[in-house]
């Protein structure tokens, strides 16, 4: 680990919680103050009580999260004294993890299984994730087992899915999800306004909630205007069927319920390298194709061949708009202390948000954490090389990628910045959400750390020969 690094990885935290806000950003400023630390405020508390003890001349992780805070815990509640503690072992963990102390970390995750739980407060619960992850990780560089029979079965029936009535209620209780959806619906809207047939073409498909939005716009219509003559949404599904099916089911019979003629098909592959255009059955220029991905591309960063397939594939359908919702998080670096750092800030920020939107003992919270969420994290920390499937990059990476298909970056109107506000103003906990312009897209974070990116792409075809050779003519806004 290079002190190079250190330097960087402290200017980017810094960095992201002190950028001035643009005239469409809204944040936390007014917002009912918690009785207790976030996870953040704690994570940041234990890193400085860390290099400012004995050993500070020590580099390591701890000193990645150096900010200007007291490290005096006195005048904390007990519980938050204890939270920053246990920080401190995780810090501690992670940083013999990164020197190959393997011995010491061991001992460190140890005590951070004791005074951890999934069925804690927010802080302990993120922390016995993360000491999974790094305990995970020892075995794999050393070849030994340090798990005990308890904790290869901890989960229980994490893995049991909810039902989608459940996964719905648990996604609206989140505000920043209900931008992002409103944001990618609104776009949608807007770019198909004259639209009387319309296609959309779900990469991922998962509750189908933006497709409610979407047929609960389309019946608003004024009377005046142009008449859907049918809706069709074809989700591409490489995985298990059946939740996709019933999401077509649940769809179907909203849509029988406004009388909007309505059609759901399903494009099954085993693998994304065996798509085609054709599978989608598109009826050029007569539909308006709209492509919609919800991180539909995050779980391909390590698999190049299959982004360009299926970029290659949705050029090909020609749609009038692609909505892109990623992701927004740094958690790709192939260096371990800089993965750590960035993935501990990101998904200590979302488990933050679980624990203000969702009860203890919440059913979904149990599956979201568990099944979900934890096994992400594990992923990240105690995986390398094509083992390590969850690569989160932040939006720039993703427009320089999109670029390369020649697709030129929309930006999203006044309507869905308008949406938001009303989110952040009204809904429960939306106080809490920040919103902040990048460039013509739209990022969503919790209490200042960016969680999601909210994106409209449009395929450019036109071109002009200049001094003899082809250039793209780039005339949208």
């Amino acid at each position: 680990m290079s002190s190079a690094t250190f330097q960087l990885l402290n200017h980017r935290v810094v960095h992201s919680f002190t950028a001035e806000p643009s005239n469409d950003s809204f944040n936390v400023v007014g917002a009912r103050v918690p009785t207790s630390l976030s996870i953040d405020e704690t994570i940041r508390l234990a890193a400085s009580r860390i290099v400012g003890c004995s050993d500070s001349d020590r580099v390591g992780i701890p000193s990645l999260l150096n900010v200007p805070f007291d490290p005096s815990i006195s005048g904390l509640s007990i519980e938050d004294q204890k939270n920053v503690e246990l920080a401190e072992y995780l810090l501690s963990s992670a940083d013999r993890v990164s020197s190959r102390q393997y011995d010491e970390a061991i001992s460190l995750v140890g005590l951070c299984d004791c005074l951890s739980s999934p069925k804690g407060n927010a802080v302990q619960r993120v922390v016995h994730y993360f000491a999974r992850g790094l305990r995970e990780r020892v075995e794999n560089e050393t070849g030994r087992n340090y798990s005990s029979p308890s904790s290869n079965n901890e989960d229980g029936d994490v893995l049991r899915l909810p039902s989608p009535s459940i996964v719905l209620s648990a996604q609206e209780r989140f505000p920043y999800y209900q931008m992002q959806q409103l944001a990618a619906v609104q776009a949608m809207l807007e770019s198909a306004a004259s639209a009387r047939r319309i296609h959309g073409i779900d990469l991922k498909i998962k509750s189908g909630l933006h497709w409610i939005a979407f047929m609960q716009a389309l019946e608003s219509r004024p009377a005046e205007g142009p008449r859907v003559e049918i809706l069709k949404v074809t989700a591409m599904c490489t995985g298990a069927v059946e939740p996709v099916r019933a999401t077509g089911e649940w769809l179907t019979g909203f849509a029988k319920s406004k009388g909007l003629n309505f059609c759901f098909k399903i494009v099954r592959v085993e693998d994304v390298l065996d798509v085609r255009g054709e599978m989608f059955r598109v009826d050029q220029g007569r539909e308006a194709v709209m492509v919609y991905s919800e991180h539909a591309f995050v779980a391909m960063i390590g698999q190049p061949d299959r982004m360009e397939t299926l970029m290659r594939v949705v050029r090909g359908l020609n749609p009038q708009l692609m909505v892109v919702t990623e992701t927004e998080a740094n958690n790709n670096s192939p260096q371990f202390s800089a993965r750590f750092v960035d993935t501990l800030f990101h998904y200590g920020a979302v488990f933050d948000s679980v624990d203000a939107c969702m009860g203890a003992d919440d059913e979904s919270r149990t599956f979201m954490e568990g099944g979900i969420m934890g096994r992400m994290i594990s992923n990240i920390v105690a995986r390398e090389g094509e083992e390590r499937v969850i690569r989160g990059v932040k939006l720039d990476v993703w427009r320089a990628f999109f670029r390369r298909f020649e697709m030129v970056e929309r930006r999203l109107g006044p309507v869905a910045w308008q949406q938001a506000r009303l989110v952040h103003e009204t809904a429960p906990n939306g106080e809490f959400c920040t919103v902040e312009r990048d460039g013509k897209a739209m990022v969503i974070g919790w209490k200042g750390t960016p969680l999601v990116s909210v994106s409209t792409w449009k395929f450019f075809r036109s071109a002009r020969l200049v001094n003899g050779s082809k250039h793209l003519r780039i005339e949208f806004e």
